[in-house]
């Protein structure tokens, strides 16, 4: 048994059997059950709002996923923009600072 690990059992939907986990201690733990509260919101939403029977409980966890997904790629990309922008920024600063180095 790996002591380093905590095990934590999470409730995902209407799945008959809780997720049981085993995640390192601290931000991590928190990561997981931030997860599952989102996905539960989120299903909880969508289970309401097809509520007439259109979509079963699996096809609306499948809809959760593929919104996580989404935002997931979503937030890559700005990752890359902010990343790409940054660095424009420290080129800019690093001229600013040669232009003046230069003329003292």
């Amino acid at each position: 048994m790996n002591d380093d690990k905590l095990k934590i059992t999470l409730r995902i939907a209407d799945l008959k059997h809780p997720l049981a986990l085993r995640v390192d201690y601290g931000a991590d733990e928190k990561y997981w059950r931030d997860a599952a509260d989102l996905f539960n919101k989120r299903w909880a939403f969508y289970r309401d709002k097809y509520r007439d029977g259109l979509m079963d409980s699996e096809s609306v966890m499948a809809m959760v996923a593929v919104e996580i997904a989404r935002l997931y790629c979503e937030m890559v990309q700005d990752r890359k923009t902010l990343l790409a922008d940054l660095k424009k920024l420290e080129v800019e600063a690093e001229n600013i600072l040669n232009e003046h180095t230069v003329k003292e």
